[in-house]
């Protein structure tokens, strides 16, 4: 079967194999990339102003959750986020300075991991992208149903986890950004849902030798120690988070695409799409 047309969980209906474009085309991508960088960035402060500002509830209230969670988390033998991070700051300075600039910069990794699908798979791309969009959506009223507050504030309750950031820096959760974050909205790590969507987008333009499932694992396998060791989230935060993606993957399957709103450059898309298609794949 042609494998363009099947589609799937990381491809659109009618797919494109990944290649490098054809060099007229190549300033076109790199400008669509910047936009598309731009309208993140955009989208990011968005979520968090929304977040912070209309779904926030009682402080009580995140931090019985979070003692819930450490008790579960016991219960089922998987409460390894205190032992982590004890185990890295015993270690060299090197190690924990590394995690702390993983977790402070991972939308930078999204960044690049997107700007790599849109140079080599664009049409993939574009499917993937409203898997994050989706994430979004769907992300948001978990903070308002379940506030958490994460490991780093635990101190008083008798668990003497590290805000490793604040100790040692960047300074991420600084005031002085454009949108201050929300800091008892623990669950779900995002952190660690969009670095899977990142990973998703790598493996959908890297297929030659598993080069992208290569890269797609490493990140994964990353950010999920990061988020443990700087003290920032719980193993129950990344099943969220991925319990997010897992639900929109669904829905992305099951919407139509494209969706059937006349939007003004759909034509153009789909023209571009035709293009790419019958790009000469280069030697």
């Amino acid at each position: 079967m042609d494998e363009t047309a099947r589609g799937g969980w990381l491809r659109p209906p009618v797919d494109d194999a990944p290649r490098w474009p054809d060099w007229r085309h190549l300033g076109r991508r790199v400008l669509y990339a910047i936009g598309q960088i731009i309208l993140f960035l955009v989208l990011f402060q968005a979520y968090k102003m929304v977040r912070k500002l209309f779904i926030q509830r009682a402080e009580g209230v995140a931090f019985d959750n979070a003692l819930d969670i450490l008790h579960l988390e016991k219960l089922l033998h998987i409460d390894i986020e205190l032992r982590a991070q004890q185990w890295v700051l015993d270690q060299p300075y090197a190690l924990i300075w590394f995690f702390d600039h993983w977790y402070s910069y991972f939308s930078d990794i999204f960044y690049v991991s997107a700007c790599i699908c849109i140079l080599l798979a664009p049409v993939r791309y574009r499917y993937l992208r409203r898997l994050y969009f989706l994430t979004m959506l769907v992300a948001l009223p978990w903070y308002f149903i379940y506030p958490l507050a994460p490991p780093r504030f635990m101190g008083p309750y008798g668990f003497p986890f590290v805000d490793t950031l604040a100790v040692f820096g960047p300074n991420y959760f600084s005031d002085s950004g454009l949108v201050t974050a929300n800091r008892l909205a623990a669950m779900p790590s995002m952190h660690v849902g969009w670095t899977t969507v990142a990973a998703f987008m790598v493996t959908a333009a890297l297929p030659w030798h598993n080069i992208g499932r290569i890269i797609a694992t490493i990140l994964v396998v990353g950010i999920c120690l990061t988020v443990m060791v700087t003290g920032n989230h719980y193993v129950m935060d990344m099943v969220g988070g991925w319990l997010v993606v897992g639900l929109c993957l669904i829905i992305n399957r099951l919407l139509p695409y494209p969706l059937p709103i006349p939007w003004p450059w759909r034509h153009r898309e789909r023209e571009s799409a035709s293009s790419a298609r019958h790009e000469p794949a280069n030697s």
